[in-house]
């Protein structure tokens, strides 16, 4: 991708808080992936089955170090420019990559939130924010849970209203809600400060995705098991991607990055 295509796409992020990227993966790049995807979530399926009987939602975190094959999407050439564009040159890796799991005929999982809500002192409209690149392994229709996002939400000067959530925890119907719905291989790229949830899955399908998610060099990782760890990064010989997973100064004076 051009770098004033980056720029471009990078300035609409800016005013409506995400975008939407069609293709950004191919029918034969998706195909490894899918199926290695596949192959971890059904393992894990059964682990978590064993203590949840009926899960709305199952994640597979440290999803970029589980297998070789998911690896090139920390800087996947249709979309890594655009967060660079987004973020700057420090820009890193928040978490290890994750896989998203809704079960068919499952119920909505959360409310209305923005992803950093519960953070104290910040006061809004929130000038720093992650980046989350959600790929599609499968196409994705209205009734198959969505990402469900309000646009332009993360320029909000307060928090998200709690009344957008019903007493039953789910998300109400909110005026201007966009569901993101799309073919497999697309990507949504979303400002993590925007107002977003996820609808019940009505489908017989379950909705599979690839989540990465970039910060600031500055901003700590998502801890808790998800971050990238020191062993992963240390293996990494491509300057740009040993900078993506965090090796080295989070602070450089001279302003000499590699990503």
């Amino acid at each position: 991708m051009e770098s004033h295509e980056a720029q471009a796409l990078a300035e609409r992020f800016d005013r409506e808080g995400y975008l939407v990227l069609p293709n950004a993966l191919t029918p034969k790049e998706l195909e490894p992936l899918r199926q290695r995807y596949d192959e971890l979530m059904s393992a894990h399926w059964e682990t978590v089955k064993r203590t949840d009987p009926d899960p709305r939602r199952v994640y597979l975190p440290r999803l970029l170090e589980r297998d070789p094959v998911f690896e090139p999407l920390m800087d996947w050439p249709r979309t890594y420019p655009i967060a660079r564009a987004i973020l700057g040159q420090d820009i890193t890796l928040a978490s290890a990559g994750e896989a998203d799991y809704r079960p068919a005929n499952s119920g909505g999982w959360i409310g209305w939130h923005s992803d950093t809500s519960w953070l104290p002192g910040v006061p809004y409209p929130r000038q720093f924010h992650w980046v989350r690149c959600a790929y599609f392994l499968e196409d994705i229709t209205e009734d198959m849970g969505p990402f469900t996002l309000l646009p332009g939400s993360h320029r909000a000067t307060h928090p998200c209203p709690p009344e957008y959530t019903g007493p039953d925890h789910l998300p109400r119907t909110i005026p201007g809600q966009v569901a993101i719905t799309g073919k497999a291989g697309t990507c949504l790229i979303n400002n993590t400060e925007i107002w977003h949830t996820s609808t019940p899955n009505r489908d017989a399908r379950p909705r599979k995705l690839l989540m990465v998610l970039y910060k600031h060099a500055w901003m700590r990782q998502w801890e808790a098991g998800h971050d990238v760890t020191r062993e992963f990064g240390e293996r990494q010989t491509d300057p740009r991607r040993r900078q993506l997973c965090n090796v080295g100064p989070w602070h450089r004076y001279d302003g000499n990055w590699d990503a």
